[in-house]
């Protein structure tokens, strides 16, 4: 993981980010509340030799004052000064429960010793840093006189008694919540970019290069209108999608110059990934260039092409392929007329040999000489065959995949079964990109006929879908690798 990914994963993942540092606040905040206050109150003792005859002596009486109060500073902590700390005020705890309390030091480079007790009690704290350091006077004095003399060589002074001190030591609550801050932000990084590093899903070019080996012909950002509008690829000015959708049509206007593909089959690797969107809005920018465009709803089990362009969806592609509907007929107009829309007809007893049939290939070849385009909106490739036999017929595929959600392994199967059957993949278009990580939750699909249809169901895709915040991700069983949860057609909707 480069910097660049370093990067990523942080912007992405701003919101966990932001997350973690306010759990840490608030964590932090309730232990602080939580926690006991407390207190401490610090006594300075001097230790010094005896008085020295001449300047000599005294600079030995201090070295050796030094070297004593290293000892000194051990023998405060001691459970043997504690218990008499608890004898003199009388304390209802133990000497060790004492001994814990205390903290000496000894300040650099000095014969000083700072002794300071910490309690639930800003006067016991007092209390017994006071009686401590008288404690520890007297035990010095006894234990610095030489045996039959009359006085210590070292002697203990108290330059600062233990004073009552009611400011709060503990909790330190602008520290524990700086450091709950930090903890909270370290923690919230290790999650986005442990995320990041698990992550197996399509989200950039550089990706669908790696995984399928093919171009990435355009990318089409998040945009709420699909999910009403369905088809905004017509629309005057500029606008993020509509310019998405122009841009596919020119990068596939100029994919192939001497032999530019014009019958166009649209799929994705599993239901939810945008194709029918893609179909329509692709249909729509060729028509406004002004080229002739024929759209072939051939996605017999979900039709989407006529409700999404406003049509009536009765008879139409089946009707003509069954011999029961001429093909002018069937189709229908849509605004300017440049674009041609074919319905799907009544759902037959079997999609997939339908359109693998003769008659199919022959109406293609028949609508390339009275169309310059003609598109074809066709299942999804992994849980049927429809959308591979489709495609052999064609000049070439374009397949989609959704930022973020659509798997790489899913992806590669679906390329890789185009490859199995002879068909050309023209390239990938990346739906639903935005900066940071798509949020929502997953759910379940299946890819069956409407119930309305009648007609026997397709194969089935069974999915175990994850709901989390941070982006839907599911697992799908098909005869191919583990597929996404699915995502809608139009920005949210199902197809």
């Amino acid at each position: 993981m480069d910097l660049k990914d370093v990067m990523h994963a942080v912007r992405a993942g701003w919101t966990r980010i932001a997350a973690g540092v306010l759990l840490g606040l608030l964590v932090a905040g309730a232990l602080s509340l939580l926690s006991t206050p407390q207190y401490s109150s610090t006594t300075r003792l001097f230790v010094s030799a005896a008085s020295a005859p001449d300047t000599s002596a005294a600079y030995e009486g201090d070295l050796f004052s030094q070297e004593r109060v290293a000892s000194y500073a051990e023998m405060l902590t001691m459970e043997v000064l504690a218990a008499r700390v608890v004898d003199d005020l009388g304390l209802s705890l133990t000497p060790e429960q004492v001994a814990r309390k205390v903290t000496a030091t000894v300040v650099p480079e000095t014969v000083l010793l700072d002794v300071t007790v910490t309690d639930t009690s800003a006067e016991r704290a007092r209390d017994i840093a006071a009686s401590l350091g008288r404690q520890f006077r007297a035990e010095v004095a006894r234990l610095e006189s030489p045996a039959g003399a009359g006085s210590p060589t070292i002697e203990v002074t108290t330059l600062q008694p233990a004073q009552l001190d009611r400011d709060v030591v503990s909790p330190d609550v602008p520290r524990n919540l700086a450091l709950g801050a930090v903890l909270g932000l370290l923690a919230g990084v290790a999650l986005a970019l442990l995320r990041r590093r698990l992550d197996n899903t399509v989200k950039s070019r550089e990706h669908v290069q790696e995984i399928t080996g093919k171009g990435l012909i355009g990318s089409v950002p998040q945009d709420p209108r699909l999910d009403q509008a369905h088809v905004i690829a017509v629309e005057g000015g500029y606008t993020g999608s509509a310019e998405a959708f122009r841009g596919i049509r020119t990068s596939l206007q100029f994919l192939d110059v001497d032999h530019p593909p014009r019958v166009i089959v649209v799929t994705s690797s599993v239901p939810g990934e945008g194709k029918t969107t893609l179909a329509v809005n692709l249909a729509a920018a060729l028509g406004q260039s002004g080229s002739r465009v024929m759209l072939v709803e051939a996605d017999l089990r979900r039709p989407r092409v006529t409700r999404y362009m406003g049509l009536i969806g009765g008879a139409g592609l089946t009707n003509v392929l069954a011999g029961s509907a001429e093909l002018a007929e069937v189709t229908q107009p849509w605004r300017d007329g440049n674009v041609t829309v074919l319905a799907a007809g009544p759902m037959p007893p079997s999609p997939s040999e339908m359109l693998g049939s003769a008659q199919m290939r022959a109406l293609l070849e028949t609508l390339r000489t009275t169309h310059d385009f003609v598109v074809v909106d066709s299942p999804p490739l992994l849980p049927v065959t429809d959308a591979a036999v489709l495609a052999a017929l064609a000049d070439g595929c374009v397949v989609t995949a959704w930022s973020g959600v659509t798997r790489r392994e899913v992806l590669a199967e679906a390329v890789a079964t185009l490859s199995r059957v002879g068909a050309r993949c023209l390239g990938v278009v990346l739906n639903g990109v935005r900066h940071s990580t798509a949020l929502g939750q997953g759910y379940g699909y299946g890819y069956e006929a409407d119930p309305d249809r009648g007609g026997p169901s397709s194969a089935t895709v069974s999915v175990r879908a994850r709901r989390r915040r941070w982006g839907r991700i599911g697992r799908a069983r098909v005869p191919a690798p583990l597929v996404p949860a699915v995502r809608s057609e139009s920005g949210r909707t199902a197809s």
